[in-house]
């Protein structure tokens, strides 16, 4: 799955082909002229009034021209995921309006408010959240465009070793830029089956499970490290200091400078309790 949101000015994109089918989300009310060529039609034109969605199935050669500024959201989906989402369903071309759409399927409309402020740069975002973000609304949307029903999902769980070997990787590459389709080839499932998995197995989606391991390896650092808060939080995997201050009041409920300044306290108060006027180390976690 790939994710790409922005604000767009007036723009026309030539002709070209892309491999995956493309989830097109258009979330204002302007108008796009849409071109595909197929086998037996040859060129044919759509004039698609925003908002909207559309689908232009993979490997279809398409061009299009919009003429205002509007926020778009394109998801685009590998084979193995629609075909997760749909079953044997093939997606094909489609055309369906936001509003029609949210009546079919109330995440929806959520889900696409959420993006807005990404288009717009309003808010700075870690690209595994924007994936599952995309991986979701993708889902919801194939699902209501093709009114589908929800496939069962395999109530399983990943195994002991496949979990453990999992929860090893993300340790080891924190630092790392880790996406949903480089854990999902760890565990050798699709994205978005590795999605419901993950949920299943350790109760919080991806995204949230690396930002966590990462603030506990920063708290760790802070207690033992001189290092600036700016170079910890890139250690981490924080894009920069700011992120990192954001998440660890989100699952700590504080900000590193008050993890660090604590520490020192307890080693002040340590020196000043022994009577030999030797400060005695501890590795266990400050209370």
């Amino acid at each position: 799955m790939s994710v790409y949101c922005d604000r767009s000015g007036p723009h026309a994109w030539s002709a070209h082909v892309h491999v995956q089918d493309q989830l097109f989300c258009l979330l204002d009310p302007v108008e796009c002229l849409i071109r595909l060529q197929s086998l037996k039609h040859g060129w044919q034109e759509f004039m698609v009034q925003g908002p909207a969605v559309w689908v232009i199935p993979g490997q279809t050669r398409h061009s299009g021209i919009c003429g205002e500024h509007s926020d778009r959201v394109m998801l685009y989906c590998e084979p193995a995921f629609v075909l997760d989402t749909l079953g044997p369903d093939k997606a094909g071309f489609t055309i369906l309006s936001l509003s029609r759409l949210v009546g079919r399927d109330s995440l929806v409309g959520p889900l696409v408010k959420a993006f807005r402020p990404l288009c717009r740069g309003e808010d700075a975002a870690h690209g595994l959240y924007i994936e599952s973000m995309g991986t979701t609304l993708a889902t919801h949307l194939l699902r209501a465009l093709f009114k589908a029903d929800p496939r069962p999902l395999q109530r399983g769980r990943f195994s002991e070793k496949t979990a453990a070997s999992l929860t090893r990787y993300i340790d080891e590459h924190l630092a790392d830029e880790l996406s949903l389709a480089t854990l999902a080839q760890v565990c050798n499932v699709s994205p978005g089956y590795f999605s419901r998995l993950f949920k299943q197995t350790f109760g919080v989606s991806p995204h949230h499970y690396v930002m966590r391991r990462r603030v506990e390896k920063a708290e760790a650092l802070l207690r033992i490290s001189d290092e600036k808060e700016i170079d910890i939080a890139l250690q981490c995997g924080f894009s920069d200091d700011t992120l990192m201050a954001r998440w660890f009041r989100r699952v700590l409920g504080c900000l590193p400078r008050e993890i660090r300044a604590r520490h020192e306290q307890n080693i002040e108060s340590r020196k000043t309790d022994d009577p030999t006027g030797h400060a005695r180390f501890s590795l266990a976690r400050d209370a």
